[in-house]
């Protein structure tokens, strides 16, 4: 709880949904880098989501031969390695490490159009599947640009992870052995954290533990489940929900 006894979930805003009434929401996950977003979406797998794991997906469809070539078209040999495949450093240094920043933001933006239409459309075609198998409350997209790639326009409801800079930093260096400047680099190629919060339906906190956040997600959830066929999306005063 705050200081001032409300929990720490916040409602933004109702969202216009993209399907139709009676079907099981679309659940979007925002956040910065080591916020926590694919915590949450393990937590929601156990209370009975369907989670699309939007980074290992983009990375499979990336891997395909015919994106390969694509690739190796916009962005050159250098991000192959000997036998042909993706070179990760490689990659990472072209898009991430330039000095010439410039190019280097060319070189992404390059990546992410050959990239995210594949994804969005491998997405569609999930929650399609997902929709129409029993046992699923939701679908959950685990997306690290979920607003980059305009994966948003699938979602029926989208939670911020808000988490503190020196916090999401720390888990970064721990969980995926990057310095400071990895971090960084990446962040600044994202839309901004501030942006991101407003254009998302609630806000969740990740500051604590593990269960913390679940507690959190565990009073949320209910309201998530009637959020398919939402009006139209409007503007609301920042409200926080009382913890019961």
């Amino acid at each position: 709880m705050t200081q001032n006894g409300r929990s720490k979930i916040c409602k933004k805003r109702t969202r216009r949904a993209s399907q139709a009434q009676g079907s099981i929401p679309v659940i979007g996950l925002a956040g910065g880098i080591g916020s926590g977003k694919s915590l949450l979406a393990s937590q929601l797998a156990q209370m009975g989501c369907a989670v699309i794991d939007v980074d290992r997906l983009a990375k499979e469809l990336r891997d395909l031969p015919q994106t390969r070539q694509a690739l190796g078209r916009s962005l050159g040999d250098q991000i192959f390695t000997e036998d042909g495949q993706i070179d990760e450093k490689a990659l990472a240094e072209l898009v991430f490490g330039s000095v010439e920043q410039e190019r280097s933001s060319s070189a992404l933006a390059r990546l992410n159009a050959i990239v995210h239409p594949r994804v969005v459309d491998k997405c569609r075609e999930l929650i399609e599947q997902y929709r129409h198998q029993e046992g699923h409350l939701a679908v959950v997209l685990d997306a690290p640009l979920l607003f980059e790639a305009h994966l948003d326009c699938c979602c029926d409801v989208i939670i911020f992870i808000q988490s503190k800079s020196a916090v999401r930093s720390q888990r970064v260096r721990a969980e995926r052995g990057w310095t400071e400047k990895q971090w960084s680099q990446r962040e600044k190629t994202q839309i901004l954290l501030d942006k991101k919060r407003d254009m998302s339906d609630y806000i969740v906190e990740n500051n604590s533990s593990k269960t913390d956040l679940r507690c959190h997600i565990q009073r949320l959830f209910p309201r998530l489940l009637g959020k398919t066929g939402s009006v139209q999306r409007k503007a609301w005063p920042s409200e926080a929900f009382s913890e019961r």
